[in-house]
C-alpha cells in the first residue's frame, strides 16, 4: 500500500506515511473494544464465528474500494484514501478480532495451539509469498500500462478469493471452550490484561516484531528501486522473505514440540539479529549475499512469527489463573491493538523518514537519500529485535507451568460446580 500510495496514486511519503499509519492506528484502537464487544456475544454459531459469517463481505468490498481510481487532486485526494483505509481498516477489525480469537476457544492443550499456529502461519506465509512474488506482475498484465486499473483489477481478484476461505472457516469450526456464564465486566477485561504480566510481555514482543518486519518490508522496494536499480526484484525479494518463512514454520514447529515457545523466540530473535547485522556490513556487495541473508531473516521471522502468535492462547489461561476471568477476545484484542499499533507507528516512520532523508519519487536520489534508505533497512530492525530477545528472556510460561495451570484450574471449575 505505502509503494501504491507514493508510487502510483502521487501522495508525498510523508503524507502516504501518516495516512496509512493513521488508519492502522484507528484499527489498532477499535480491537481492545472489537474484542470485548465479541468476548460478550452470545449466538446459536458462539461468540466469535458469527463475525466470519456476516464481515466477509463488508470485508472484501471495503478493500477494493481503497484502490479505485479516482480524479481528485490536493485535498480531495486526501481525504479519498484516508477515509477509504478507515473504512477498510474498520471491516478488518470487525472479522479478524474474533477471527484471532478463536485459536484459545479449539483447545486448550499448549501443544495442539502450537500445531494450530504452525498451521496458520504456513498458510500465511503461503499467501504472502503468492502475493508478493504475483501482485506486480498481475498489475502489468491486467493494467497494461494503467497501473491503477491493473491495482484495482488484481484487489478485486484477492477479494474474491478470501470469500470462500472465510466462509470455510466458519462452517469448518466448532468453539469447544464454552464461556462463562456471565458476561465479562469492563473491570474484569482491564484486570484480564493488566494483571497478566505473561501477556504484556507477548505484547512488547510482538511490538518489536512487528515494528522491525515493518521497516524491511515497507523499506525493501525502495532500496531495490532506488537503490540496487533493479525494481524487478522487488517481487522476488518479498517472496524471498515469505517462501523463507513458509519453508521454516514446519522446522521451527518440530523444535517447539521438543522444547519450549520461550526457546523458539530467542532463536529467531537473536538469527534475525545476525541477518540484519550482516546486511548492514556487507551492504549490497552482490545480488546472491542480499538475498541469501533475506533469507536467513525470513528463516528468523518464522520462529519469531510462530513463538508469538502460539503464546498469546496460554495468556489467556495464565490470566484466568490470576483473576478468575476467562477473556479470549480481550486478550486477542489488546494483543492486535500493540501489534497494529506498532505496524502504524512503523508505518508512518517510514514515510516520515523517506522525506526526512530526502526521498522524491520516480527521480534519481541523492546519496544521503541513498545511504538513509539503507540504513532504514537493517539498523532499525536491528535495534528493535534485540528489545524482543530481553522480553522473550522473561516469559514466564513453559510447558510444564501451562499443564499445572490447567490442572489448577480445572479444580477451580469442579469445586465451583462450573463444567469443565
Amino acid at each position: 500500500m505505502l509503494y501504491y500510495y507514493t508510487d502510483v496514486v502521487g501522495l508525498s511519503p510523508v503524507a502516504a506515511g501518516w495516512i496509512f499509519g493513521g488508519a492502522m492506528l484507528w484499527d489498532a484502537l477499535c480491537d481492545p473494544v472489537a474484542g470485548y464487544i465479541a468476548n460478550r456475544t452470545r449466538s446459536r454459531w458462539g461468540r466469535y464465528r458469527p463475525y466470519l459469517l456476516f464481515g466477509c463481505v463488508p470485508l472484501a468490498l471495503s478493500f477494493v474500494a481503497m484502490f479505485i481510481p479516482t480524479a481528485a487532486q490536493g485535498a480531495g485526494l486526501l481525504a479519498f484514501v484516508l477515509s477509504t483505509h478507515v473504512v477498510f481498516r474498520t471491516t478488518y477489525t470487525v472479522l479478524s478480532m474474533p477471527y484471532n480469537s478463536l485459536m484459545a476457544t479449539l483447545t486448550d492443550d499448549s501443544q495442539e495451539r502450537g500445531s494450530l499456529a504452525a498451521y496458520r502461519m504456513i498458510c500465511a506465509s503461503s499467501a504472502g509469498m503468492l502475493v508478493a512474488l504475483s501482485t506486480l506482475k498481475l498489475v502489468h498484465v491486467f493494467g497494461q500500462t494503467d497501473q491503477r486499473l491493473g491495482f484495482l483489477l488484481v484487489m478485486g481478484l484477492y477479494a474474491a478469493v478470501s470469500l470462500p476461505v472465510f466462509l470455510f472457516t466458519f462452517f469448518s469450526t466448532e468453539e469447544r471452550i464454552q464461556p462463562p456464564v456471565h458476561s465479562i465486566t469492563i473491570r474484569e477485561a482491564l484486570a484480564v490484561v493488566v494483571r497478566n504480566r505473561a501477556f504484556l510481555l507477548v505484547c512488547g514482543m510482538t511490538v518489536a516484531m512487528a515494528a522491525a518486519g515493518t521497516f524491511l518490508s515497507k523499506t525493501l522496494p525502495y532500496v531495490l528501486k532506488y537503490g540496487l536499480h533493479r525494481e524487478d526484484l522487488i517481487g522476488p525479494a518479498l517472496g524471498t522473505v515469505a517462501v523463507q518463512v513458509f519453508i521454516a514454520i514446519p522446522f521451527w514447529a518440530w523444535v517447539m514440540r521438543r522444547t519450549s515457545k520461550r526457546l523458539v523466540a530467542l532463536s529467531g530473535g537473536c538469527i534475525g539479529m545476525l541477518g540484519y547485522a550482516a546486511l548492514g556490513g556487507t551492504g549490497a556487495s552482490g545480488i546472491g549475499a542480499f538475498f541469501c541473508l533475506l533469507g536467513l531473516i525470513g528463516f528468523a521471522s518464522a520462529a519469531w512469527l510462530l513463538a508469538t502468535w502460539a503464546m498469546v492462547p496460554d495468556t489467556v489461561e495464565f490470566g484466568e489463573w490470576r483473576t478468575g476471568v476467562r477473556g479470549e477476545g480481550t486478550i486477542f484484542g489488546v494483543f492486535s491493538f500493540a501489534h497494529k499499533g506498532a505496524l502504524a507507528i512503523a508505518v508512518g516512520g517510514v514515510g516520515h523518514l523517506l522525506g526526512a532523508v530526502g526521498f522524491v519519487a520516480n527521480q534519481p536520489q541523492s546519496q544521503a537519500a541513498t545511504d538513509g534508505i539503507w540504513a532504514m533497512l537493517w539498523l532499525g530492525p536491528m535495534a528493535l529485535l534485540g528489545i524482543g530477545v530481553l522480553l522473550a528472556f522473561f516469559y514466564p510460561i513453559s510447558p510444564g507451568a501451562h499443564q499445572r495451570m490447567l490442572g489448577d484450574l480445572r479444580q477451580r471449575r469442579a469445586a465451583s460446580g462450573i463444567p469443565d
